[in-house]
């Protein structure tokens, strides 16, 4: 008899000729290694699944792949929220930034206690000083909205108010 490919077969290769349930799978030694094991010497338990089979040139079964450090998600916030609280400078800012401040005192925390599995201290850090930058910048320009009230007005006023030069070009 030949397999599939045309190569012969010797006698012990050969299939059972009335296959019974018994012989597949084949005897084998259960892999240390794998997970739930037992060893030799010890009986396992009535509720645990045996292995699955190693059948005779099988390749080895997948390994999950390792996964690295995690950025934290504590971190990433502290710093979207600092540069959401430079870039929107005033009552937004305001509540943006001591978020940003918390967020990145919280997250090197969790990054310090982790052991190496969480990452981002870098960003925790860049949302600690965004966060203070915007905390001052939003306090600077409240109090200047409270110096000059009008800013806000006669600024839209300006941008809305045309000026024109009598269908003359200027500096002609």
């Amino acid at each position: 008899m030949t397999d599939p490919w045309g190569n012969p077969l010797s006698p012990d290769d050969q299939p059972p000729v009335n296959p019974q349930p018994e012989d597949y799978p084949p005897d084998f030694a259960p892999n240390p290694a794998w997970p739930g094991a037992q060893s030799s010497d010890a009986a396992p338990p009535s509720t645990a699944l045996p292995p699955p089979p190693a059948w005779p040139g099988s390749p080895a079964p997948p390994q999950p792949a390792w996964q690295g450090p995690k950025f934290s998600g504590m971190a990433i916030a502290s710093m979207v929220c600092g540069i959401l609280s430079i870039t929107c400078t005033g009552f937004l800012g305001i509540l943006l930034g001591p978020t940003a401040l918390g967020l990145g005192l919280a997250g090197r925390k969790a990054i310090t206690g982790s052991n190496g599995w969480k990452k981002g201290e870098g960003m925790a850090t860049a949302g600690i000083v965004t966060g203070v930058i915007g905390i001052i910048l939003s306090i600077v320009y409240l109090i200047f909205l409270l110096k000059n009230p009008n800013f806000i007005t006669d600024f839209v006023d300006n941008l809305t108010t045309t000026t024109t030069t009598g269908g003359k070009l200027q500096g002609a």
